[in-house]
């Protein structure tokens, strides 16, 4: 009975860690799109090829938080372009810029189509979903990745 009643106090201040920790979590604010940079060819291929970039975010938390992965699908001017996943562990700062180095699969009869839509009007409509595994510690959650809106295609890549 005595190691019953040691075990049970323990149990519920792990429970309340991580229930403080989640809702701390539930309070994020959505980081704002800033713009894409070193965009690389990794791959070409006739039918897919892949694309590395960063993305800049600005994290309007006061809380640092870090990004284990993400996932997604990318779409330009409603026509879809391909997968994304982000790989590696990012540390984002309170209240500042980040990176995302993103690797693009694009499908490449897609991205020709595209091309040429952006070339005749700078003014694209781009579209993400997708998700990504975001906390603090040890906690981490799944968070949606969502975002469109309307970008000058030849101003994000300069």
């Amino acid at each position: 009975f005595l190691n019953q009643m040691t075990k049970t106090p323990v149990l519920f201040l792990l429970i309340f860690i991580i229930v403080g920790v989640l809702s701390s979590c539930g309070s994020i604010k959505d980081p704002e799109f800033q713009s894409i940079e070193n965009i690389k060819l990794g791959k070409l291929g006739l039918s897919e090829s892949t694309l590395n970039l960063d993305i800049v975010y600005s994290n309007p938390n006061n809380t640092r938080l870090k990004l284990k992965s993400a996932e997604g699908e990318a779409w330009l001017d409603n026509n879809f372009l391909g997968h994304f996943t982000v790989d590696s562990l990012i540390n984002i700062p309170a209240n500042n810029l980040f990176r995302l180095p993103v690797k693009l699969q694009v499908d490449m009869s897609k991205i020709l189509q595209s091309s040429i839509l952006a070339f005749l009007n700078p003014e694209v409509m781009i579209k993400v979903n997708g998700k990504a595994k975001l906390g603090k510690g040890i906690v981490y959650i799944n968070y949606p990745i969502k975002y469109e809106g309307k970008q000058n295609l030849r101003e994000l890549l300069k």
